[in-house]
């Protein structure tokens, strides 16, 4: 069964995969705490708000980066 899925999917165009991706991750957002964040994600986060912590001065919001980035 999981061929033909993989299989079916494959026809797609690359229009429909997007679509498609995009649904997916949307419902895996919808329910956050589904989802299991790995130990070493969780660690790095948390050196990276220390360091935020630590040095104010050089840090930028995720706000000031899209708007300088994307």
């Amino acid at each position: 069964m999981e061929y033909t899925l993989i299989k079916e999917l494959s026809r797609l165009n690359k229009n429909e995969k997007l679509i498609l991706v995009e649904a997916l991750w949307d419902s895996i957002a919808a329910d956050p705490d589904q989802v299991e964040v790995p130990e070493y994600h969780q660690s790095i986060i948390e050196e990276r708000l220390q360091t935020l912590k630590e040095d104010k001065a050089n840090g930028k919001s995720w706000n000031e980066i899209r708007k300088n980035y994307l």
